[in-house]
């Protein structure tokens, strides 16, 4: 809830918090998951505690079985089964995964919407999220090579959320050329109070429940 008031905050996710303040949240929040966010923690600190929690998790929240195929479905060039291959893909992650993305793309689209006052645009979201939330190898010629690939992939997420989640036609925008761009190289907000590193399962996805 903390972080869905002040989203016209300058900067958000790109200015860092204080390191010790987000190291001294992070040890309360493990203790109690009911802190109070408001009470002497600034928007950047806990900002950074979360960008910090994704980064901390054994493995990354885009899993990696899944980042090969979405640089596959980013490559086809005409735009709508681009995204719609991108789609299918986000439905085969495994659950735990598949909500806490879900919910994370949905609080940066809402920050995003106020980029005219914050100033952080989805791609500037997607510029400051995407290390966090794929985590490539960075030792290996093809991570190095796709960077820019990977931050058009959280980018889209970010600004086609509605078509990737919520079942909604394709907006206008990003329309994102493959070839020139591997060329280049009210939602609430709360850090998800029974989520651990070992609830990230391998186990596939059902989505009965979901609506697409």
């Amino acid at each position: 809830l903390f972080l869905t008031r002040p989203c016209s905050t300058e900067g958000i996710y790109r200015v860092s918090g204080n390191k010790a303040e987000i190291e001294g949240m992070q040890r309360q929040f493990e203790q109690d998951h009911n802190l109070d966010l408001e009470k002497d923690l600034s928007i950047n600190t806990v900002a950074g505690a979360m960008k910090a929690f994704f980064s901390e998790l054994p493995e990354p929240l885009v899993p990696y079985s899944m980042q090969t195929e979405l640089v596959d479905a980013f490559k086809i060039n005409d735009r709508e089964q681009r995204f719609q291959t991108m789609k299918d893909v986000l439905r085969r992650f495994p659950r735990e995964n598949y909500e806490v993305f879900k919910y994370v793309i949905g609080h940066l689209n809402k920050v995003s919407q106020n980029s005219k006052s914050n100033l952080m645009t989805s791609e500037n979201l997607s510029i400051c999220f995407w290390p966090t939330l794929m985590r490539p190898d960075f030792t290996t010629m093809d991570a190095l090579t796709a960077t820019r690939t990977y931050q058009t992939i959280i980018e889209s997420f970010i600004h086609q959320c509605a078509f990737f989640f919520y079942n909604q036609p394709l907006s206008n925008g990003l329309t994102g050329s493959p070839t020139s761009t591997l060329r280049k190289n009210s939602v609430t907000f709360q850090f998800p109070p029974l989520l651990r590193a070992q609830t990230l399962t391998k186990e596939p996805c059902s989505f009965s429940n979901i609506a697409f």
